[in-house]
């Protein structure tokens, strides 16, 4: 009996050898020779402390872990993100060791725009996967006399154009979901457009504007500190964190945007680099302290490889196009 349990045992330590072994060379077929042998820089085109830098930074540490390289995550604000994007395609490499983190629809803003004459196109960009979707959100100051989202839009209508709203730059998400909305509401914004969420976020806390449209994970903090409050949120179903907040769609206005952040590497860089990114960033998103780290500041993780984040960009194409006729006319 002690022969056969002795056996048995050997048996199931080889088992485990040999498939502990096997999936190391599973992860180590997806993995390209030598790379990555240097650290990777991460671009993102907001200011450094935005959300969309909060994010790099978060998903940075999580993908270290697993490719055993540093992820350098660098601003190059300006223009809503179209000054990085356009050195970016102009100069970045095709070797794996460059990557940028955009919205969409604010990369087809730039592109769809004709006066902000892009001098790239999306040939240029090999989208990898997509990481979060944040959706658009109307908030004022802890002070305002907006309670409710149906007290700003009676405002709204008695005082067309007056009520002002900011946005993180023209031709952005935030800009086209304000759009999409007085579409729906037949209402009017005196529009008011910033350089990036930490201007627009300062001028509302200080009294310089009547509301703002941003992203729900950079407001967060200023609802949580009682320095702010959103009015409504503009998605499918109410927000797990603010199950008080009402959604546009629940008060009549099917109202559904967001600002879904992906990451890009060059065009022409390699199958294989761009597979084993894709894995990468998909296994680091499972990352438990992601998970925690994402939640804290707001992000709703939502991931979609590469063929699905490509036919999601080529989807946002047509939405982006009609509303952009709208503020171009």
């Amino acid at each position: 009996m002690e022969k056969k349990s002795i056996l048995l045992s050997a048996v199931a330590i080889i088992f485990l050898f040999f498939f502990s072994v096997n999936v190391q060379v599973i992860w180590a077929a997806e993995k390209p020779e030598d790379y990555p042998k240097k650290p990777i820089t991460l671009y993102q085109g907001f200011p450094v402390g935005g959300v969309s830098d909060i994010e790099c930074r978060i998903l940075g540490e999580a993908l270290k872990k697993l490719i055993g390289q540093p992820i350098v995550v660098e601003a190059k604000p300006g223009a809503g993100g179209q000054v990085m994007l356009t050195d970016f395609a102009r100069n970045a490499k095709p070797d794996g060791y460059e990557m940028c983190l955009m919205g969409s629809p604010h990369l087809q803003g730039i592109l769809f725009d004709p006066t902000r004459k892009a001098a790239f196109s999306f040939k240029d960009l090999q989208p990898i996967a997509n990481h979060v979707q944040d959706p658009n959100v109307i908030m004022v100051r802890k002070e305002s006399p907006f309670k409710t989202i149906e007290d700003l839009l009676a405002a709204m209508k008695s005082k067309p154009g007056q009520i002002s709203i900011s946005t993180s730059g023209i031709g952005g998400d935030d800009h086209l979901a304000i759009l999409d909305l007085q579409l729906k509401s037949g209402t009017a914004f005196n529009i008011v457009h910033m350089r990036g969420d930490g201007d627009a976020f300062k001028a509302l806390l200080g009294g310089h504007i009547d509301t703002t449209m941003a992203n729900i994970g950079g407001t967060l903090p200023m609802v949580t500190s009682g320095q702010a409050r959103i009015l409504a949120v503009m998605m499918d179903k109410r927000y797990p964190d603010l199950p008080d907040v009402p959604t546009f769609k629940e008060k009549g206005m099917n109202v559904i945007n967001s600002s879904s952040r992906g990451f890009f590497m060059p065009a022409k860089t390699s199958t294989q680099i761009v597979k084993y990114m894709e894995q990468s960033i998909k296994k680091a998103m499972e990352d438990p302290e992601h998970i925690e780290r994402s939640k804290s500041a707001g992000l709703l993780l939502r991931y979609m490889g590469v063929e699905e984040y490509t036919q999601f960009l080529e989807e946002q194409n047509s939405l982006v196009k009609e509303l952009i006729k709208l503020y171009r006319k």
